[in-house]
């Protein structure tokens, strides 16, 4: 599994199915369009630094959690 696929999982399980893939994928990977949850966010940024292990503070950079691939790039650079 790639690293966008692996952060795809997490965004959808996160939002504790009020988002699929499908819609995420209809969004164009943005979670700010799908409305995604305060409490979603907070469970997915549990899930990274779980599961993969990095830092994600949405106060330094509040974009990193706008879309997957903003999250790709975070967690990937």
């Amino acid at each position: 599994m790639d690293l966008r696929d692996h952060l795809t999982r997490l965004v959808v399980e996160s939002s504790g199915g009020a988002v699929s893939r499908a819609e995420l994928d209809a969004a164009g990977g943005s979670l700010t369009a799908l409305g995604y949850s305060s409490l979603a966010y907070m469970r997915l940024i549990d899930a990274i630094e779980n599961e993969l292990g990095v830092y994600v503070d949405p106060d330094a950079d509040p974009h990193v959690l706008s879309t997957v691939d903003k999250l790709v790039e975070h967690v990937g650079g």
